[in-house]
Parts: structure tokens; C-alpha cells; sequence
């Protein structure tokens, strides 16, 4: 969200109940876009986003995670093209490839994978940029 910010481009989704995230409510995410779900479960928001969205783009450097492995699900399920851990060009010629107009992008969290919101949210900024 940060990285949509940073160029401009509007964001939005699905958030739990409560704007709920490991670390606790977080009621800034409204400032993204994103609407808070009638359930509390991650589960949910994480179907939700992938079936409202052209395509998805996954970072994750721990692809067993349960959240990465319902994302790769729920997009086999719903025929949702994805991408796993592109470099900002190939993440950029994907996008064009496919016409995508809205992405879901969604990975690993910080507590599991240090580092990733920054690489992330450079990978992004360069995608979109060029």
C-alpha cells in the first residue's frame, strides 16, 4: 500500500473486523482504501481479495506459510493468474502482459520474514514507475 501510495495509484481490499493484524487493531488501514469485513478471520480477506482483483503477486520468503499457501488456492480455484517473488521487471512486464487492472498484493508478514515491507514496497515502486 505503501509503494501504490508512493506513485499515486489508489488502494483498497478487504481488511478483518476491526482492522485486526498480528500486531493488533490497526485503524490506519482505512487510510488505504481498505473496508473492514464482517469477520475476523484473515481467511476470509484473503479469498475476498484475491477474487475482487485481476491478479496477484506474492512475496514470500517462506512460501509454506498457511496465508501463502490458501493465496496460491484461492487463485488455482478462481482461474486468478499469480506471480511468486518477481524481480520489479518481470512483476512490471507481467503487468502489461496481462492487462491488469486491479492486483492483489499480499506475502509474508515482517515477523516472519525481516525486511520483506521495504524490498516489497521497492519492487513495487520500480514496477509501476517504469
Amino acid at each position: 500500500m505503501l509503494a501504490a501510495a508512493d506513485v499515486n495509484i489508489a488502494t483498497g481490499g478487504l481488511a478483518p473486523k476491526g482492522s485486526r493484524t498480528e500486531l493488533g487493531a490497526n485503524p490506519e488501514l482505512a487510510k488505504f482504501g481498505l473496508v473492514e469485513s464482517d469477520s475476523v478471520d484473515f481467511e476470509v480477506r484473503t479469498v475476498h481479495n484475491v477474487l475482487t482483483t485481476n491478479a496477484t503477486v506474492i512475496f514470500a520468503d517462506w512460501i509454506d506459510s498457511d496465508g501463502t499457501k490458501l493465496t496460491i488456492a484461492s487463485c488455482i480455484k478462481y482461474q486468478k493468474p499469480y506471480l511468486i517473488n518477481p524481480d520489479a521487471l518481470a512483476l512490471h512486464d507481467w503487468l502489461l502482459e496481462r492487462q491488469v487492472k486491479v492486483l492483489n498484493v499480499t506475502g509474508n508478514r515482517e515477523s516472519v520474514a525481516k525486511g520483506i515491507g521495504d524490498r516489497v514496497r521497492s519492487i513495487l515502486r520500480d514496477a509501476l514507475c517504469s
